[in-house]
């Protein structure tokens, strides 16, 4: 194969990837993204005991 056939092939593939990207953003669930916060700022504070709360917070994560 030569260099510009592989380039076209990167080419659509990553136009592929970005559009699978901007689609699963597109249909996440914002009800969760204090959740997703509070979980982050809860991981950066507490790396401890994090992997418990971590388990506490997946018991109210909405489905998508």
């Amino acid at each position: 194969m030569t260099p510009e056939v592989l380039w076209g092939v990167g080419a659509l593939v990553l136009l592929a990837v970005m559009v699978w990207a901007a689609t699963q953003y597109h249909r996440r669930n914002k009800a969760n993204d204090p959740l997703t916060e509070a979980a982050t700022r809860e991981e950066y504070s507490h790396p401890d005991t994090y992997p418990e709360t971590r388990e506490r917070l997946k018991e109210h994560i909405r489905p998508s």
